[in-house]
């Protein structure tokens, strides 16, 4: 009877040891995925300001290797995360550009938003480049409202988040605070919106 109950015992550790590294395995797998498309976004922003590379090719190479958005996207995440982050702290990107926009965000002074105007510049050449990748995903996703793919309605929240990033991009060479937070409000509304009926 304890031989038995050894045995049984032993069978489990050996699982629950197996069942742990896969898992393990799993997460190392998604964490070098996120990393590879990190690194293939930031060679795509490096080709659109006009360095080497060709922008649809490596548009079409990210395409191809990824066949989610996912990895792409989480490049928004903070660096704590595995994202690229942004600023000093390398803080999440989407919420930092939601308080740049907001202009009753506490402690947000135009100040404080004017010294941001280098992060704000690599965001919005990051956005840019993100609009780029996930033109070629519109077929992909379905809408939460229709259950359905709706590419015109996909690329129409790409257009305006490539407005916004554009916007972002002019305002961060200026020195207007109303004006950086005018744009990075739009960027961040049209990341909500698609979020919203997308995700």
């Amino acid at each position: 009877m304890k031989r038995r109950a050894a045995i049984t015992f032993a069978g489990s550790m050996l699982a629950l040891g197996l069942w742990s590294m896969t898992a393990y395995s799993a997460d190392d797998d998604e964490t070098k995925a996120r990393k590879e498309a990190q690194e293939s976004v930031l060679k795509l922003v490096d080709s659109m300001r006009g360095n080497k590379g060709d922008v649809k090719a490596r548009t079409a190479a990210l395409k191809k290797k990824f066949a989610d958005l996912e990895p792409i996207m989480w490049a928004y995440k903070s660096r704590k995360k595995g994202g690229l982050g942004t600023g000093k702290d390398g803080d999440d990107i989407e919420l930092m550009i939601g308080k740049v926009g907001n202009a009753r965000a506490k402690g947000w002074t135009p100040k404080k938003r004017l010294d941001m105007r280098a992060d704000l510049a690599k965001v919005a050449e990051l956005s840019r480049a993100i609009t780029e990748v996930a033109d070629l995903y519109a077929k992909n996703y379905k809408d939460n409202n229709t259950g359905k793919p709706d590419p015109a309605k996909w690329k129409e929240y790409l257009k305006q988040m490539r407005k916004g990033a554009d916007e972002l991009s002019k305002a961060a060479k200026g020195q207007d605070a109303t004006a950086i937070q005018k744009a990075a409000s739009n960027l961040g509304a049209s990341c909500t919106n698609c979020h919203s009926d997308f995700r």
